[in-house]
């Protein structure tokens, strides 16, 4: 998975994470709260902890995304502020340390959640009419009113620099996805799995890379991985038959159909051209062709788009364990996939040939013509 993605997956469980354990303790403060104020016939922190405990199963709902959820928990702080101004004024109560803590609250939902015009907007008319009622009833004492504006200030002024860092963060991150990403199909790129190989042959020589691509498929050397070299059959007579962008749009095809039949811990590549890589985490010859045949039957099964032809991919497979170093897996690999076209193509080839025993094997295969036929 993109560096990109996997940072936004991490951030919005970290987001419903926080907004769980702040409702949490609104239900725990507040429930106290009014144990105390209850009997005093005062319902507003009941009421409080009653709307905080309704707020829970929303955040736990996976059926509500992270951004309505945002809306949600702002709605919330802005309904809260208001909520808290008019018990404020109607009570008429001096400023003491739970309307000090209350109040940044709003501020760390606004300032966290919104553009920072409009939270400041917020939090500026929130301190503002704050600050008329408490200076209402002068003569009273203006430290805790200060108090609250500097902590207030320091909220805004920390969330300017957070998000100034995550700008940057996620800039470096979107180079790098761009530098290991293949910008037609959205798989990983060459460079992608040449490094993630080396991982594999020489794990303690490039282990600063491995998080950068993928976690490791394998945690040993000895644990060998498998390889699948697919090359789409004919691809150039797909491109002169019904043009270019009709030839991206079948490698795109292509590479979702690689992408749906690899499983969790696989990795699609875009090795270059028409050609693709699948690094499968089970070194086991059955898993190679378990996988080859769901790619196969994946393409001959699937519905393709209107006028996009048919097309099927030809496949050479090798095991790490058949190969001394990454150079020569591939070669292998290489090997097969066009021993697999000399027999006639849409199949897999994993002939009981050694890397070792290679000697620069020459790619040729028959270029016989083959009709395409649009999918409808």
């Amino acid at each position: 998975m993109p560096e990109n993605a996997l940072r936004e997956r991490l951030l919005e469980a970290t987001r419903r994470r926080g907004y769980l354990v702040l409702c949490a303790c609104s239900v725990a403060v507040h429930a106290a709260i009014s144990t105390r104020e209850l009997p005093q016939g005062n319902w507003r922190a009941a009421t409080v902890a009653l709307l905080s405990a309704a707020l829970l199963p929303v955040i736990l709902s996976r059926r509500v995304s992270a951004q309505r959820l945002d809306t949600l928990v702002v709605w919330c702080a802005n309904i809260g502020a208001g909520y808290f101004l008019w018990d404020f004024s109607s009570r008429g109560l001096d400023l003491g340390a739970r309307e000090s803590l209350t109040v940044p609250l709003f501020f760390a939902v606004w300032f966290g959640l919104l553009p920072l015009k409009q939270a400041a907007l917020r939090g500026g008319v929130l301190y503002l009419v704050l600050a008329a009622l408490v200076l209402s009833r002068w003569p009273t004492d203006p430290v805790p009113l200060l108090y609250t504006g500097f902590l207030l200030f320091l909220i805004g002024q920390m969330t300017v620099t957070v998000r100034q860092l995550q700008q940057e963060l996620s800039r470096t991150a979107r180079y790098a996805d761009l530098a290991l990403t293949d910008p037609l199909t959205g798989l990983l790129n060459r460079r992608s799995m040449e490094r993630r190989l080396e991982d594999h042959y020489s794990p303690q020589a490039s282990a600063p890379h491995a998080a950068a691509i993928t976690p490791p498929i394998t945690g040993e050397r000895a644990a060998p991985i498998g390889i699948l070299l697919i090359d789409v059959d004919l691809f150039k007579a797909v491109n002169d038959a019904y043009g270019h962008d009709t030839g991206d749009r079948v490698l795109v095809a292509v590479g979702q159909t690689l992408r749906a039949c690899a499983r969790s811990g696989d990795l699609a590549v875009r090795w270059g051209g028409e050609e693709f890589v699948l690094l499968v985490a089970a070194g086991e010859r059955a898993a190679l062709e378990h996988i080859c045949a769901r790619i196969h039957r994946a393409l001959a099964e699937q519905d393709w788009p209107q006028a996009l032809p048919r097309v099927t991919v030809s496949i050479g497979a090798a095991l790490s364990s058949e190969a001394q170093e990454a150079a020569e897996l591939l070669k292998l690999a290489d090997c097969r996939l066009y021993r697999a076209k000399d027999a006639g193509r849409a199949r897999m080839n994993m002939d009981d040939v050694q890397a070792s025993d290679l000697t620069g094997e020459a790619r040729s295969f028959s270029a016989a013509p083959l009709e395409l036929t649009p999918s409808r």
